[in-house]
């Protein structure tokens, strides 16, 4: 048998490229490990240095045990869920092996937080982490209360996703004053602006020439109103 050094280098590693070793669980018994059996190992048991927290989505059915680093739901609502249909979740105290639960309140409320797919970053969800308080019959969750801020896709039952402290309002003050500019680019006597600035925000708008329009402005919640006009017409609004 040649020495292991005077073996070629693989330069192109894939997913099912193995190396040799030994199995602690048998013995020391020599096995093969794949490159993406290694890779979920390190990724699902945090073994590599990371600032998210990551969870497993549940869809818990009736007489199922809710798992240790789950995200799920009480009672189910299905093995896919639109991120924007989400108001309040249930999460395990555990991201992997650790006990987290005290990030939960603290910076956690009162902050947005970024939710990723573990797997595919274009499926996400920004949420105002609202509340946190410990489920009176499964001690190991938390109730989390959450406001929707914006996102593309969902939940998938058995998927892997990272949670991440995306803007700590709650402890660290804005430089400067929030705003948004809100284009309008077909004509419309009605124009309803998801502005998300989490205020009852002043608006001023201007048509498509640059010229300053009136309008009456409903403030339909803390991130969006609705500005009526007399006449159709397309344009921007700024709101501060």
């Amino acid at each position: 048998m040649a020495r292991i050094s005077t073996y070629p280098l693989d330069k192109d590693i894939k997913g099912d490229d193995k190396w040799i070793g030994s199995d602690a669980q048998s013995y020391g018994a020599t096995k093969n490990f794949t490159v993406d059996k290694v890779a979920a190992y390190l990724n699902s048991s945090a073994s590599i240095q990371s600032q998210s927290l990551r969870y497993t989505y549940q869809d818990v059915l009736v007489g199922e045990d809710r798992e240790p680093s789950t995200i799920s739901f009480n009672p189910s609502i299905g093995n896919t869920v639109l991120f924007s249909s989400i108001t309040t979740w249930m999460l395990s105290m555990y991201s992997n092996s650790s006990d987290v639960h005290t990030f939960y309140t603290n910076p956690l409320i009162g902050s947005y937080v970024l939710v990723t797919d573990a797997e595919n970053i274009s499926n996400w969800a920004i949420y105002m982490w609202d509340s946190s308080t410990q489920d009176i019959t499964e001690l190991d969750f938390y109730n989390i209360g959450l406001t929707h801020m914006g996102s593309s896709g969902g939940l998938v039952d058995g998927k892997d996703y990272l949670i991440s402290l995306f803007q700590a309002d709650s402890i660290i003050p804005i430089e400067g004053d929030k705003n948004f500019v809100y284009t309008q680019n077909v004509a419309s006597s009605t124009w309803v602006i998801p502005h998300n600035l989490n205020k009852y925000c002043s608006v001023s708008v201007v048509d498509s020439a640059g010229t300053s329009v009136f309008g009456n402005v409903t403030y339909d919640d803390l991130n969006q109103c609705t500005i009526s006009f007399t006449s159709q017409f397309s344009g921007q609004a700024f709101c501060n």
